[in-house]
């Protein structure tokens, strides 16, 4: 390792590592810890959503040529309402012109694909150090700066003078593959329901990963029955052509809420990343997206020919937090809205609803807007 300024980043998932690999690139001494092995952290059984504003960020960390071959795009997307029964179709011909070329809305990308690239990645940069937190108890390092991604309810937010702001949806998600048939190639959906959105990504030509929002208490009956009785559950909501052959994976639960934890005044040099910082509903698939930007708008804050001073360190997470809030102000606002709206079946937002399908329908610009703030977000002309 070289004499830079060490940095502890403390939690080794897809934001902690994309972390360390960014800031290592800046020839930063970085220590990555978790409590988990590295196998338990690769051998998870969940799948994650790319958009166009990732891809920049990947590339940008010479990571997506890599990846690309674990990657399944989906070219079109179906948004439907089951209450109404309203439905649209968004597909590339929505795209803003800098991005339609790619012929594509979106990639899918399974946790452990992704991790194993990352690691690889990690191994093969020497002023990378992956240690388990005990190990790294034992070593005396004076660290710069400690980075913190272990998720919402991790114990390292406790006792850090935070303002923790927290809304419980009551809903769990369950998550599994499925086997298909009569599906159409390269088609994502999104259904909204009375009991909270159902995703489907798809993963190959006849594989999709389930992603089933509905109330905890539900979610846990759902969980706790048989695979064939969840089958014939799920065939009764899914788009008509679609024909289930069998669930093709464990069956994980995870909760849903919506959380954003920010510093009391101080200069502390520990921030939170990722999950740490913010949460948000899945629906829209916009979780690791974002988390992976505050990743960017960490680098390029250090990314400065001018070496790295303590008062610089001193306002770093201000100016950090500062960047990233209308970015995840404006996430929080869209999928709480629409969880608001469309996850019930209150008679008076009935015509609301309506309408909604009605604009999206009708009006191109309507399609072109809703589509490039999920695929693009606000920074992406920022992302360099």
């Amino acid at each position: 390792m070289n004499n830079y300024l060490n940095f502890k980043i403390v939690g080794s998932g897809p934001s902690g590592l994309l972390l360390a690999i960014s800031l290592a690139k800046l020839n930063f001494n970085i220590y990555i810890t978790d409590l988990l092995t590295r196998e338990k952290l690769i051998n998870k059984d969940k799948t994650y959503a790319i958009t166009h504003s990732t891809r920049k960020i990947l590339s940008k960390f010479n990571l997506w040529s890599k990846l690309k071959s674990y990657l399944y795009k989906f070219d079109s997307l179906s948004i439907s309402d089951s209450v109404t029964s309203d439905f649209t179709i968004l597909t590339t011909s929505d795209l803003d012109k800098d991005i339609c070329s790619l012929d594509t809305i979106g990639w899918v990308v399974k946790h452990s694909d992704l991790m194993n690239v990352f690691f690889d990645e990690v191994d093969n940069m020497d002023n990378i150090c992956f240690k388990s937190s005990q190990d790294l108890s034992f070593d005396d390092i004076k660290f710069d700066y400690e980075f913190v991604s272990t998720g919402a309810n991790s114990n390292h937010k406790k006792n850090r003078n935070l303002i923790d702001i927290r809304k419980s949806y009551n809903q769990s998600c369950l998550t599994f593959e499925v086997l298909v048939r009569g599906n159409v190639p390269r088609r994502a959906y999104e259904i909204f329901r009375k009991e909270g959105p159902l995703a489907l990504l798809p993963l190959d030509n006849n594989k999709y990963q389930i992603i089933w929002t509905a109330t905890s208490s539900k979610s846990m009956d759902r969980l706790n029955s048989s695979k064939s009785f969840l089958l014939d559950n799920l065939s009764t909501i899914l788009p008509d052509n679609f024909k289930l052959d069998q669930i093709n994976s464990d069956i994980n639960i995870f909760p849903v809420s919506l959380s954003l934890s920010l510093p009391i005044f101080n200069f502390k040099k520990v921030v939170f990343v990722g999950d740490s910082f913010h949460t948000f509903h899945p629906v829209g698939g916009q979780g690791l997206n974002t988390c992976w930007r505050d990743v960017n708008v960490i680098y390029d804050i250090f990314n400065t020919n001018v070496p790295v001073s303590n008062r610089a360190l001193n306002i770093f997470k201000y100016k950090y937090y500062f960047i990233r809030f209308l970015d995840i102000i404006s996430t929080i606002v869209v999928t709480d809205s629409l969880i608001k709206f469309f996850a019930n079946n209150k008679f008076f937002l009935l015509p609301f609803r309506k309408f909604s399908f009605l604009l999206l329908n009708k009006f191109n610009f309507m399609r072109r807007i809703i589509l490039n703030h999920m695929t693009k977000s606000l920074i992406f002309s920022s992302i360099k």
